[in-house]
């Protein structure tokens, strides 16, 4: 699969990466690098229906 991935920087100096294809899944980082693994993770959590594991209460 291949996503379109814009990457800018912004005013304040931080990268910002967002999908094309996935409108609001978006990542910022100090560097292009972190902004691109955090981007991963977002659509990562995205495609699988924005749903994470829950621990049982101890």
């Amino acid at each position: 699969m291949r996503i379109e991935v814009i990457v800018e920087q912004n005013a304040a100096g931080e990268f910002v990466a967002t999908a094309a294809e996935y409108p609001g899944v978006g990542a910022t980082g100090r560097t292009e690098k972190e902004a691109l693994t955090r981007l991963l993770g977002a659509l990562e959590f995205h495609l699988q229906g924005g749903r994470r594991s829950a621990s049982p209460s101890a």
